[in-house]
């Protein structure tokens, strides 16, 4: 019985080696259109987060850029913030932008905006004593939104592929799209 259990030990133990040994060094190239990825967020949002009683900010029509310079992704974005001045609720328009790069979750095999930088918000009407609370309010719900929010799922296509799926090498912007290599 023991030298049952030794045999398959190592023959998975070899098994296991050899898949390593094969696909070691194989890359997997995966392209996701400036499409794919309008797609995929305009189908995730509108969205709202509420800060306590006072105001809520909706973010909408993300529109995606593809910046080949600094291989980022930058994603502009309709804001709608609902504000409570003087006992009266108002709704004040204005837009927002976030630039990012990109993140691989293998468990998921899932691409995520990531390291999310808040450029800019342009919100007319905001009264002075709520505008600093507000520009770090929709600033921070910015980031979550476009963090947490995939914007591509890899499909298991074949076994090479589905080793590739590992690790994320590297991406690149180009040619607007984004060139993402993958392997082990």
């Amino acid at each position: 019985m023991k030298k049952a259990i030794t045999v398959i030990v190592i023959v998975l133990a070899l098994a296991a080696g050899g898949g390593l040994l094969y696909f070691k060094g194989k890359r997997y190239e995966v392209v996701i259109t400036q499409d794919k990825i309008d797609a995929s967020l305009a189908e995730r949002f509108p969205v709202t987060k509420k800060y306590l009683l006072i105001f809520s900010i909706t973010y909408s029509n993300p529109q995606v850029t593809l910046l080949e310079n600094g291989d980022r992704v930058q994603v502009g974005l309709d804001a709608t913030l609902n504000i409570r001045v003087d006992g009266e609720s108002k709704d004040l328009s204005g837009t927002a932008l976030v630039t990012s790069g990109i993140r691989y979750d293998s468990e998921t095999q899932e691409f995520f905006l990531d390291d999310a930088e808040f450029s800019k918000l342009v919100i007319a009407g905001v009264p002075d004593k709520w505008l600093t609370k507000v520009t770090e309010f929709a600033s921070k719900a910015a980031k979550e939104f476009v963090e947490t929010r995939p914007v591509y799922r890899l499909q298991a296509k074949d076994a090479k592929t589905t080793a590739a799926k590992m690790l994320l090498k590297r991406f690149e912007v180009r040619e607007q799209a984004i060139y993402v290599t993958l392997g082990i």
